[in-house]
């Protein structure tokens, strides 16, 4: 990958750093009425540079990891990392991402 610190960015520059939130609520149907649980969580994107795909295509990438815990217990329910793409020819932005629980 190219150098990160001289990659555009474009619309992801701003999501670049450290991002908390402990005021999650999820809410799931039950037959005893909707469980809510209470949850925090982070979401960490990190500047990965520029890649070439094909090529031709020119993008900037940024690496992200998602993480959301329940305040409950401490135990981590969902748990994601992945890929932002910004294509700055196409002004498209693309995510590619995996989860597990």
């Amino acid at each position: 990958m190219g150098n990160a610190a001289e990659t555009n960015y474009g619309p992801l520059e701003a999501l670049v750093g450290v991002w908390r939130g402990d005021s999650g609520l999820d809410i799931a149907p039950g037959e005893a009425g909707d469980e809510k649980s209470p949850y925090h969580e982070e979401l960490v994107f990190l500047a990965r540079g520029g890649v070439t795909n094909a090529k031709s295509q020119n993008l900037a990438v940024l690496h992200y990891r998602q993480i959301v815990t329940r305040k409950s217990d401490g135990n981590v329910f969902h748990d994601e990392t992945g890929y932002w793409m910004w294509d700055a020819s196409t002004n498209t932005v693309m995510i590619m991402f995996l989860t597990s629980a």
